[in-house]
């Protein structure tokens, strides 16, 4: 650890590099900000579980939460006086919406349109996805979907700034997906195939024609919606390497293909779209290699270990932290026993346990979002009203990156304070790469 500090003074460890390796280290030391802070109301959603978060990416700023008593809020994360810092800064809801107003029944979804803050979307159990002016607060257009919606996907992915595909794909209780076209206001296009409900979908970060889906039926999808039979393929967790390969190798005949032995609830692609995460009601979480040579994808058999728990039948809050802040991207997985376990994806190892503060009888995480870059914080709504932050060590990794003067061992103790021991294990992890400058 010492070594790492003097070869940033000496200039062989670039700043970013030293910055990943901080944010690295902060992972294991997540923790939930001290309730006393109140950054956000105590019980801010009167009992009523937070089923959806969703924070805007171009300030970082604007915060939306939705309930399951039809309800939702508008928060500004900016804090309310220039002088709150770190733990006791305090948000407040700038606008509302109360039970009922919009919604009859549970919001299952919200969504920032992914290239500004002028429109939103929020989709319900009441059948309906509804299209929001955020200036005025206001629908601008509803969609019946004639059956409960359970998740929705906004194709944020665009060639220029004049080309934005305007899709949002919708898992419901019927067993096809539905999308939406926003710009002519009609279901575009339906993707059958399913057998029962579909709980998730996700569309590729990188090709905006393909999408994710998994359903009751256990099975995981991925559709070419340019196609006119849009099924690409179908995930089949016996499928281990290439030697496996059948006939038909898309697995797009076969009967008893299936992703997981229950229900899937979530679908979740990587940053370059290469790798594919599924979780499903068999408390297992998959990983699936998407670009391998004349296959099928790949089930990479990554063990998470015998922790995970999840037996609801509603869309899991799967994420990934980003891949450049890290040399190892961690996944958070919300357990139905009210913890978050932190594995790292590579090796499935787990690294750290979130557990809340004071709390005999937790409930659930029913949503989560990242803060910002390189934040390593987390917003959380729980079954119980509340939304959690949890936030990696005592100091802001940005506060990290621009400390750079100070008397060596003043320094030192800033930055590590008493988890000397645990940074210090990453240069013997085999999966961190140490990069040096200069070299």
């Amino acid at each position: 650890m010492q070594s790492l500090l003097l070869d940033r003074k000496c200039g062989r460890v670039a700043p970013y590099d030293f910055l990943t390796t901080v944010t690295e280290s902060l992972y294991s030391s997540l923790r939930q900000v001290d309730t006393e802070a109140r950054t956000f109301p105590e019980n801010c959603h009167g009992g009523a579980a937070v089923n959806s978060l969703a924070l805007e990416t171009d300030e970082h700023r604007y915060l939306l939460s939705g309930c399951a008593d039809s309800s939702f809020k508008l928060w500004d994360l900016k804090p309310e006086k220039d002088g709150d810092k770190g733990d006791q800064q305090h948000y407040s809801a700038i606008a509302s919406m109360p039970r009922r107003a919009a919604h009859s029944y549970g919001i299952s979804a919200v969504k920032w349109w992914p290239f500004d803050t002028g429109l939103f979307v929020t989709a319900s159990f009441d059948h309906t996805v509804k299209i929001w002016d955020t200036n005025a607060m206001e629908v601008a257009h509803t969609f019946d979907m004639t059956s409960r919606v359970y998740s929705v996907a906004l194709s944020a992915s665009t060639q220029n700034q004049y080309s934005a595909q305007a899709v949002v794909a919708v898992a419901s209780d019927q067993p096809f997906i539905r999308l939406l076209d926003l710009r002519a206001g009609s279901s575009a296009h339906t993707l059958p195939g399913h057998k029962g409900k579909t709980l998730a979908v996700d569309w590729h970060p990188v090709r905006p024609y393909l999408l994710a889906s998994g359903g009751y039926d256990g099975e995981g999808k991925v559709w070419d919606i340019r196609r006119s039979e849009s099924c690409l393929c179908r995930l089949d967790s016996t499928k281990t390497n290439e030697r496996d390969l059948q006939t038909d190798w898309l697995n797009l005949k076969s009967e008893s293909v299936k992703a997981h032995s229950g229900p899937v609830n979530a679908v979740l692609w990587d940053e370059p779209g290469t790798t594919l995460y599924t979780a499903g009601n068999d408390d297992r979480v998959r990983v699936w290699d998407m670009v391998a040579t004349r296959s099928p994808p790949l089930n990479k058999l990554v063990n998470f270990g015998p922790l995970t728990r999840n037996k609801y039948l509603q869309a899991l809050p799967l994420m990934l932290s980003p891949a450049d802040e890290t040399e190892v991207q961690h996944l958070l997985f919300p357990s139905d026993n009210g913890d978050i376990l932190v594995f790292r994806v590579v090796d499935g190892k787990l690294v750290k346990r979130l557990q809340r503060i004071s709390s005999a009888n937790a409930t659930r995480t029913a949503s989560m979002v990242y803060a910002g870059p390189f934040s390593v914080t987390y917003f959380c709504g729980t079954m119980d009203g509340e939304i959690l932050i949890w936030k990696g060590g005592n100091r802001t990794s940005e506060q990290l990156f621009e400390e750079t003067s100070g008397e060596y061992e003043q320094l030192e103790a800033k930055l590590f304070g008493n988890q000397s021991a645990s940074r210090a294990k990453l240069y013997d992890d085999p999966y961190f790469r140490r990069k040096e400058c200069g070299a």
